[in-house]
């Protein structure tokens, strides 16, 4: 049964999907569109009018975390667990990498100096309970690569290509969180994941917005 995914260029959720399917070798097609300017089609088939939507055959999955679960199912050999607990602990600790999205786009948006102080002790709020985890194993769940570690990939991709413009080390203080963002950033599906010339696109797309970081 066919897979195409629809994205828009740099969307975060959708790179995950992306990472997944590389890694996994599944083959897919890929279609871009314009948020500005959703076509019908979108529209009518993805319920939030959100990316990614996935069309398996004629049939429409949405919402990131649920399309890597069914990605897994068509591998091989599963990145999840085999305990039915173990699988919701894995799906919860994916499910955390979403907030951490979300309070990105907050840092580095931010146009006063109060709020981007405010949303960087967020994210390290976040950090110290990533930091905690991975004193205790390789990855973010366990010593092996699973499909909770595919939901924190775009964070890892989106720092990264942000470094140039950045006068801190965001991950002071956070020596493992560290070394796990350049294992996940080394997989070979995470660097065939983005785009041509993402890096260029967020920065101008962070730029835009006149954030308050730019200014230190």
């Amino acid at each position: 049964m066919s897979l195409t995914l629809v994205s828009f260029n740099i969307c975060p959720y959708v790179l995950r999907v992306v990472a997944a399917l590389n890694h996994l070798k599944i083959p897919y097609e890929i279609k871009y569109i314009d948020l500005e300017n959703k076509p019908d089609w979108f529209v009518k088939a993805s319920p939030l009018e959100k990316v990614p939507i996935l069309f398996v055959g004629e049939t429409v999955l949405f919402e990131s975390l649920v399309i890597l679960d069914y990605v897994n199912t068509l591998a091989p050999q599963s990145l999840l667990p085999n305990d039915n607990l173990q699988k919701a602990l894995n799906r919860a600790r994916a499910e955390f990498s979403g907030e951490i999205i979300g309070t990105f786009w907050s840092v580095f948006s931010a146009k006063t100096e109060e709020s981007f102080k405010n949303s960087l002790a967020d994210l390290k709020w976040y950090f110290e309970k990533l930091e905690g985890w991975l004193q205790q194993s390789k990855f973010i769940y366990s010593n092996e690569l699973t499909l909770a570690d595919f939901a924190y990939a775009p964070i890892f991709t989106l720092f990264d290509a942000l470094k140039p413009l950045l006068k801190f080390n965001l991950y002071e203080g956070f020596p493992r969180l560290q070394e796990y963002s350049q294992s996940i950033l080394s997989l070979p599906g995470v660097q065939s994941s983005k785009v041509e010339n993402y890096d260029q696109l967020i920065q101008e797309r962070i730029k835009k917005g006149d954030p308050f970081f730019l200014t230190q």
